[in-house]
């Protein structure tokens, strides 16, 4: 079957690299998000080291000209990623806080945020972005427009997923992720972390008749976790060692929904996450979380590696929350309180270990 990122492809070449087709997974998803006037789920660019002229640049946006309304959205972002990862501008070579001159001269900060990781970040009854990690952010951007002498600092969210938000971090899409992303060294090669702002475990979220309890439990069944996650490597890595079948979700939502509908029998994932989706449940009781802890997870805000300014005050900005009262707050609201119309309440106090990474904030990894 030929794909429509596979007939936009001739359009994209002109003697440098292309597009691959492996480098946009979802991609018929993803154009009917472009359709729909929705920014795609997966970006992707060449390598940066590839020279490419003004000319070049030219006839890409005169192609884009000629695309159909359907493609254009789609081929306008991953030309523009092109376009950036090639040809940046001499002031951006030359400029060590890449970041911040980007954020002082469009007047606007580009927050990423996911739309089903309750409590952390995800769409209100409104559609908006809330939770934890997503006033974390806020924080940090006020801190932004300050040190940046801003009398207004305009706020755009990108909704993302664990499978996007990296390459969408590293092409400059978005100039914080306000998620619960988890801080490996893996990930330290492409991206730089905040300090923690929360530590959860990785285990697995089933049916409380299943009679699942361990993952020997799981044997012949199917487990799904969110492609791109952290449940992602430990799926993989215990697959041979308790033979059952993987099967992996756009998105944490998405995870839930094949649990829940008995597609899958086990959804691995944060424990935090796990306890936000079952509230969210049309029936919690049905949903326990069972097994052995496979990880402790350091979760983090996630930002470019390329501007350390950026990050020192990022990192500025969460200490100085997380000193006094105010954290204790924010982690009440969303850990201990009714959220949205429905009144989900996690009922989660802070654990030891996150007490211990709001009073000495550290970007170290735990692995």
């Amino acid at each position: 079957m030929v794909t429509h990122w596979q007939r936009l492809l001739p359009f994209a070449c002109f003697g440098f690299p292309c597009l691959t087709r492996e480098a946009f997974a979802y991609d018929d998803f993803i154009l009917r998000q472009a359709k729909s006037g929705v920014y795609p789920s997966v970006f992707a660019a060449p390598p940066a080291s590839y020279p490419v002229s003004r000319m070049s640049v030219s006839v890409l946006s005169s192609l884009l000209a000629r695309l159909s309304d359907a493609r254009r959205p789609l081929a306008a972002l991953a030309f523009g990623v092109m376009a950036s990862a090639l040809t940046p501008s001499v002031a951006n070579a030359q400029s060590q806080t890449p970041v911040l001159d980007k954020i002082r001269d469009s007047g606007t900060i580009v927050l990423g945020y996911r739309e089903s990781a309750l409590p952390f970040s995800f769409a209100d009854d409104k559609g908006q972005p809330a939770g934890y990690a997503v006033e974390l952010c806020l924080r940090a951007a006020e801190a932004a427009r300050q040190k940046l002498g801003l009398k207004e600092l305009k706020v755009r969210w990108m909704p993302l997923t664990p499978q996007n938000r990296i390459p969408a971090v590293v092409n400059g899409l978005v100039d914080l992720d306000c998620a619960p992303n988890t801080n490996s060294l893996e990930r330290q090669k492409q991206v730089a972390f905040s300090v923690s702002h929360y530590v959860s475990t990785v285990r697995m979220l089933v049916r409380a008749d299943s009679g699942i309890r361990t993952f020997g439990d799981l044997r012949g069944k199917t487990v799904v976790t969110s492609a791109g996650s952290t449940g992602d490597r430990h799926v993989r890595r215990l697959k041979d060692q308790y033979g059952y079948r993987d099967v992996y979700a756009k998105d944490h939502g998405e995870s839930f929904l094949l649990l829940e509908s008995g597609r899958a029998q086990a959804f691995v994932m944060d424990d935090v996450l796990l306890a936000g989706l079952r509230a969210r449940a049309k029936d919690p009781s049905q949903f326990v979380i069972v097994g052995p802890s496979l990880s402790i997870e350091q979760n983090a805000l996630m930002l470019s590696k390329a501007d350390p300014e950026w990050k020192r005050l990022v990192d500025q900005a969460l200490a100085t929350a997380f000193t006094g009262p105010d954290v204790i707050a924010l982690q009440k609201r969303w850990f201990q309180q009714p959220i949205g119309s429905r009144g989900i309440n996690l009922a989660l106090a802070p654990s030891g270990e996150v007490r211990a990474a709001w009073k000495h904030p550290s970007d170290a990894v735990t692995e």
